[in-house]
């Protein structure tokens, strides 16, 4: 009897379980009921669209270009003369800097100093045979004149005039042979031709150097050049380029951030034929003076500052559609579209001429293909906006 008691006692609790989930599936999610005890109707949510308010502003657009810095001067240094190496500057090493004039290194000059006095013996010995032909011309002359003959010798030599020819020329060449005797002299003393960083050298004291052998690579000092290749539109950005008026520009460095001002120093004439982009040279001066200083090599970023632009819209490149459109959320929350009259593009922003501003509130910042004009929607603030 206890076991039938406790099996009717379980069936009527799952009974009354089921009776109750069933009464809760069919009450209104809010707890409420509609007409007739329907759940009530949802209206649906509007679409969401981000926005932004347009402001009439001015801007500087700046161009930016990556370039490495390169010495306006460079130089492999080469001896002019053949001998060996006596001296050497403590300054020639790798590193080291130099100024215009500075003695690099020393060659024996033992030969040039011997071509040096053979050369004015030669000199002495044509002025001393020019002096005796110019005597001998005079005498020659005076003779012809007591003579009585008229006119002239048959022979222009009777009045040795081919003879003191002969003799000047041999006193140039003499004159001539000495000036470069000398000048080889001094070229056995190889000095810097600018102020240079010494990048190598080539030789070492008691080596022999030849003509035209490579002792020293330099770089010069006083400036740095750096090429920047720009796109057309990067182009378009810039105003007619004055060239060595001081147009200023900033450089800094990819790695480090440090920053230096240079100039515009010239524009390149011609388009590569590879990159398809023309470049534009920037120059900083006393590079190495400069806090910290610019090395050669640095790959830098110049920032140069191109069109003023006034009485425009600033926009994120994401509002202009392919048609070159922009939508705009009126006061009565409703789609609307326009031209857009673009004045200037970079990588993220767009400057627009501004429309007519009493009848635009908003801007779409994200505008959707789906959009049709007079949809309502619910506008959102965008706070990815750009400010100037």
């Amino acid at each position: 009897m206890n076991k039938l008691s406790a099996q009717i006692a379980v069936t009527l609790v799952a009974a009354g379980c089921l009776a109750a989930a069933y009464a809760f599936t069919q009450q209104p999610a809010d707890g409420t009921a509609g007409p007739g005890g329907k759940p009530p109707v949802k209206v649906p949510e509007l679409p969401r669209v981000s926005v932004m308010v347009p402001q009439i502003q001015e801007y500087q657009a700046l161009v930016t270009g990556l370039g490495t810095a390169t010495p306006v001067k460079m130089l492999s240094l080469a001896s002019e003369v053949s001998g060996k190496v006596v001296k050497l500057s403590p300054a020639l090493k790798s590193g080291q800097r130099v100024s215009q004039g500075d003695l690099l290194l020393t060659l024996d000059d033992t030969q040039y100093q011997e071509a040096v006095a053979s050369a004015q013996s030669a000199l002495a010995t044509a002025e001393v045979t020019l002096l005796q032909q110019q005597l001998n011309q005079t005498q020659a002359k005076a003779e012809w004149q007591r003579s009585g003959l008229n006119g002239k010798p048959d022979s222009a030599l009777a009045l040795y005039e081919p003879q003191v020819k002969a003799a000047k020329a041999a006193v140039e060449y003499a004159r001539r042979t000495l000036e470069k005797a000398r000048a080889d002299l001094r070229k056995t003393r190889i000095t810097a031709p600018f102020n240079a960083l010494i990048i190598s050298r080539s030789v070492e004291a008691g080596s022999y150097v030849q003509a035209s052998s490579t002792v020293a690579e330099l770089y010069g000092t006083d400036q740095v050049e750096v090429a920047i290749p720009l796109s057309s539109q990067d182009w378009s950005h810039l105003p007619q380029m004055p060239v060595n008026t001081g147009w200023s520009v900033t450089l800094s460095d990819i790695e480090s951030q440090s920053q230096w001002q240079g100039y515009v120093d010239r524009v390149e004439q011609n388009i590569d034929s590879n990159t398809r982009q023309r470049s534009i040279i920037l120059r900083v001066d006393q590079p190495l003076e400069q806090t910290p200083p610019l090395y050669p090599g640095t790959f830098t970023q110049a920032s140069i500052p191109g069109k003023a632009l006034t009485s425009v819209w600033q926009v994120p490149a994401s509002a202009i559609t392919r048609n070159n459109e922009i939508w705009l959320v009126d006061s009565s929350d409703s789609l609307a579209k326009m031209p857009a009259t673009v004045r200037l593009r970079t990588a993220d922003k767009v400057y627009l001429e501004p429309g007519q501003t009493q009848q635009i509130t908003r801007i779409v910042t994200r505008p959707l293909a789906s959009y049709l004009p007079g949809m309502k929607v619910e506008a959102v603030s965008d706070n990815q906006q750009v400010t100037r």
